[in-house]
């Protein structure tokens, strides 16, 4: 008998769904045996899927989004032809159904895709509701020069300043791009959210599906100032991790690296993303080079209530 994940590799091969959706990605960041994903069919016809990742923490059942995964949730297939209530009714069919197959667990969290903005089904099944901010550079194949010209005054200065003492080159040191990373956090006096165990598996698994770069920007003494992790789908580029050394902030190698990462973005790609934040200082910092703001949803529930304080701690809910 076939399972829900075969038909779900099958739906993934013949449509378009985002990086964080492909089963090889779920594999690497939650764990073959910590994901599933629950189907809506008709006419022997895939219209829905709903992908998750399910763990047990704290003596309690996880339903949520495995780590270095930007978004996890639903993805409709739409029947051609549909007018708007139509559609409003196909989308409460089919999530009303998706959610209705999702197994029991204390604690849900899914952070929906921007393309999914009718999540009142969610809502009707009891599902809390926040929206969050990722910024997004479209249409940026092959413009390189448009996309200098977009960018803020004070974006263009800074790059400008970096290229004066920085080169950007292509690594695969694992170990440099994450102690950046590690940095950054350090810095701010935060908890590092991701091992570096679980970040070199992820990065075999994506260069093993050709679809990821480190860029590391270094000065002429061969120091690293700055670095990003890259990973893409044929659509979209995605900033997924970055990082720089606090002792050299002035230099604005990050400025540098993430245009450099643009313009690797523009040969091939038609958006770059940079992933969301709520932080003021880094929406400013996104807003520089000229992308839009997307908003999504974040969607949780909490059974009994009193687990609340603990999902508000790891995943700042409310």
């Amino acid at each position: 008998m076939i399972n829900n994940r075969t038909y779900y590799e099958q739906f993934c091969s013949n449509n378009e769904l985002p990086l964080f959706f492909q089963s090889w990605w779920l594999d690497a960041t939650a764990g073959k045996n910590n994901w599933d994903v629950v189907i809506y069919k008709k006419s022997n016809e895939i219209f829905g899927v709903l992908p998750y990742y399910l763990k047990k923490k704290w003596g309690f059942n996880f339903l949520g989004i495995p780590p270095f995964t930007q978004h996890l949730g639903p993805w409709l297939i739409y029947p051609k032809g549909q007018k708007n209530n139509t559609k409003l009714s196909f989308e409460k069919e089919v999530l009303s159904f998706l959610i209705s197959q999702l197994p029991k667990a204390n604690i849900h969290l899914i952070k929906s895709h921007y393309s999914i903005q009718n999540i009142l089904p969610f809502v009707w099944k009891g599902y809390k509701t926040s929206v969050k901010y990722t910024y997004i550079l479209k249409d940026i194949f092959k413009r390189k020069d448009d996309l200098f010209n977009e960018l803020s005054s004070s974006t263009r200065k800074n790059i400008k300043k970096a290229e004066k003492l920085l080169n950007v080159e292509e690594s695969e040191n694992i170990n440099e791009l994450f102690s950046l990373f590690e940095m950054t956090f350090n810095r701010q006096q935060l908890k590092v959210p991701y091992e570096i165990k679980g970040f070199k598996k992820l990065f075999e698994s994506c260069k093993k599906n050709n679809c990821c770069k480190i860029l590391l920007a270094k000065d002429r003494n061969n120091q690293i100032h700055s670095g990003i992790f890259l990973v893409w789908s044929a659509k979209t580029v995605y900033y997924l991790i970055g990082g720089s050394n606090p002792h050299f902030r002035n230099s604005e190698a990050m400025s540098l690296v993430i245009w450099e990462g643009i313009k690797l973005a523009s040969t091939f790609a038609k958006e770059f993303d940079f992933e969301g934040t709520m932080v003021e200082s880094i929406e400013r910092f996104f807003r520089g080079y000229g992308a839009i703001q997307k908003p999504y949803f974040q969607l949780s529930m909490i059974r009994p209530k009193i687990l609340k304080p603990l999902l508000d701690l790891k995943y700042n809910i409310s």
